[in-house]
């Protein structure tokens, strides 16, 4: 019965469909291709979405591809390059328009991406966008080491990017998280991203914050960590020359208490750290220079299996390539960059600091099976977790993976290098199995955050005492365009035969992709209408810039400009096409329930 209201629905959408397509007396000027990944149900709606809407601008759908990366990766980044040096068109075996996501770190790293010399299959510029303006402007970018005139070129490579639009950008996803009503002082991008400042946070009730995630605690120390979720407790715990800085998000000194970075000299950067010297561990021990060698040389050790070790041998080829200045207490270390990095202040973030004096013996005794031991255990002890972070571990319970964590108690006398005193007088970071469990927890009481991923919805929070809390991801959705594709490439086959008229056509469509409503009726509420493929939680985005106006009207008339002739009436999203749009939402539905 449930099946035939759906095919009934359906039938019913697309006449009301074809009535308003006749409305608008818009001819079809040229066909493409549309290519998209199966993987996301919301992608796979807004997709069809885009596949309704487009013959209402005069682009007809020759026919829309919807399959898996392994079909996918050969007509873009992964294309062969046999028959072609190029990415040709979908037709002879490449792509026309596709639908397909990014994640981003922070840190805007625009390198191998939009640059002619990334162009594939040298990099990822599967677009084949080509710029000599946005080429030169980020070179300077690549090459500024100076943050205020970094972010002040990625506005100027954001414009650029807005007018040209090799993608249209879609939406930015956001993240839901479950919050007891009180808590307060936290920075939700940074505990989204594993960077939070939990010496901020606090619970006036109880000064108690119960943190619940969905998955095992399984990494014992910063030396074996991939996991987010283990990363929430070691950002907690571990201390690193620099940390995000809440609000702005750029880096700041920890356990620093400057750092400065030189002019470049041979194509090559130094960055100078001088300690604070109130930093303490949580045994009252100063933190040394040696000890920052020391922390970043494991990470540089093979046999340590450290995810950040391409990374930083990648920048410092040898132990050598940090040096210590000035031993003692408050002294200072010397990092010579290997090349030039322009985010290079981010490297003061990849190694937690550990006592070199504790650490050191007992990999000399025992070796490096110490990473493998579960804190407060076996030879390791609590050594590898020791703190010289704004918290120190009490108990590690391995077995219900849950940790409880306690202000460090010499915290308080780093208070010169700017840091805050810890508000809460205990944190836990606890596993807990299954979204109403911790739905019920919440509610409850019996813990204070749950995580995003346990992918709760808005309504799961309708109760006295909870809310929820929506987080930027460092993500975006977007229609990557073939830059050499005739119409809206290179614009060859436009009546024009420009450039200009091509950019037009994207203009076109990006006028008509209706953004918002995506946001409000296929991701209900989480996210929001992109404006470029830069993130609004990446530092260096531009708040300035708006999302192109889903309007029908401005984009024929973008089309027209392209040199198309084009006949319509007044059209927007009326109720007719959104009861089509529900239709074909409903038939989305029907196919991934009975899809094997």
């Amino acid at each position: 019965m449930f099946s035939l209201f759906l095919m009934l629905l359906f039938t019913f959408s697309i006449a009301l469909g074809q009535t308003s397509a006749q409305e608008t007396e818009v001819e079809e000027v040229f066909e493409i291709y549309l290519l998209s990944p199966n993987t996301s149900s919301a992608r796979n709606q807004w997709s069809l979405l885009m596949e309704q809407l487009l013959p209402q601008i005069g682009i007809g759908i020759s026919f829309h591809e919807s399959t898996g990366w392994g079909n996918i990766a050969p007509r873009t980044w992964s294309y062969p390059f046999i028959d072609y040096d190029y990415i040709p068109t979908y037709e002879f075996g490449g792509y026309d328009l596709l639908f397909v996501g990014w994640s981003w770190p922070l840190d805007l790293n625009l390198q191998s991406l939009y640059e002619t010399d990334a162009i594939t299959p040298n990099g990822d510029n599967h677009y084949q966008y080509s710029n000599p303006v946005y080429d030169a402007k980020l070179e300077d970018y690549m090459a500024e080491l100076d943050t205020t005139a970094r972010i002040a070129l990625a506005y100027e490579l954001q414009a650029i990017m807005y007018e040209d639009l090799p993608c249209i950008p879609i939406v930015y996803p956001r993240s839901l998280f479950g919050f007891k009503e009180g808590i307060v002082d936290i920075d939700t991008l940074l505990i989204a991203s594993g960077g939070h400042r939990v010496e901020n946070w606090d619970d006036p009730d109880d000064h108690v914050i119960k943190y619940a995630i969905p998955a095992d605690l399984k990494e014992w120390n910063t030396y074996v960590q991939e996991s987010f979720y283990d990363g929430q407790w070691m950002q907690a715990v571990y201390g690193a020359i620099a940390q995000r800085a809440v609000d702005s998000h750029i880096w700041e000194p920890q356990v620093a208490s400057d750092f400065t970075v030189s002019e470049v000299v041979d194509e090559k950067i130094n960055v100078t750290v001088n300690l604070d010297p109130d930093m303490k561990f949580s045994d009252g021990s100063s933190v040394l220079p040696e000890d920052i060698k020391y922390s970043y040389e494991l990470h540089m050790t093979p046999a340590v299996g450290s995810s950040n070790y391409g990374t930083l041998t990648h920048w410092f080829p040898t132990n050598d390539s940090i040096e210590i200045i000035t031993p003692g207490v408050g002294g200072q270390v010397l990092f010579k960059f290997d090349g030039i990095f322009n985010l290079w202040d981010s490297i003061l973030n990849l190694a937690s600091i550990i006592d070199k004096s504790e650490v050191e013996p007992l990999i000399s005794t025992h070796g490096f099976s110490i990473f493998n031991e579960v804190p407060g255990t076996g030879n390791v002890g609590w050594s590898l977790v020791k703190s010289c972070g704004p918290f120190m571990i009490e108990s590690f319970d391995s077995i219900s993976s849950v940790v409880k964590m306690i202000p460090n108690p010499y915290w308080d006398d780093s208070l010169a290098s700017g840091g805050e005193v810890p508000l809460l007088d205990e944190y836990y970071l606890t596993y807990i199995s299954g979204k109403d469990t911790a739905v019920a927890e919440l509610i409850s009481g019996s813990i204070d955050i749950m995580d995003a991923q346990y992918f709760p919805t808005i309504a799961d929070f309708d109760a006295v005492g909870v809310e929820g809390v929506l987080v930027k991801d460092p993500s975006h959705q977007e229609m990557s365009i073939n830059m050499l594709h005739p119409v809206m490439g290179t614009g060859e086959l436009t009546p024009l035969g420009t450039p200009e008229a091509a950019k037009n056509v994207r203009k076109a469509i990006s006028h008509a992709c209706p953004r918002q409503i995506i946001v409000d009726q296929i991701l209900e509420g989480l996210g929001a209408a992109a404006t470029t493929a830069i993130p609004d939680s990446v530092v260096g985005y531009d708040e300035s810039l708006e999302p192109y106006v889903y309007d029908l009207d401005i984009a024929r008339d973008y089309m027209e400009l392209a040199g198309f002739d084009l006949t319509s009436t007044e059209v927007g999203i009326t109720g007719l096409v959104i009861i089509a749009f529900l239709g074909l939402t409903a038939l989305e539905f029907f196919r991934r329930k009975y899809r094997k």
